[in-house]
């Protein structure tokens, strides 16, 4: 995949974790689920394996870039 800041091409690769991925508004003291009813979105759900979602890397620009 092209980069769309500065068109290197970037590295494919996974975002993992223990618990689930999700983006928020604002950060959380607590955070192990996403509250979507609060505008929260999930990115990878929990499984038995923990969570992992496709996820590209540019080392140049230091930017990962993840479809949800």
């Amino acid at each position: 995949m092209e980069c769309p800041y500065c068109r290197d091409e970037m590295d494919k690769g996974v975002i993992q974790s223990a618990r689930e991925i999700f983006w928020s508004i604002n950060e959380k003291k607590v955070f192990f689920i996403a509250d979507v009813s609060n505008g929260d979105v999930s990115i990878a759900p929990f499984g038995w394996n923990g969570s992992k979602a496709e996820a590209y890397l540019c080392n140049n620009c230091k930017k990962v870039i993840i479809d949800f």
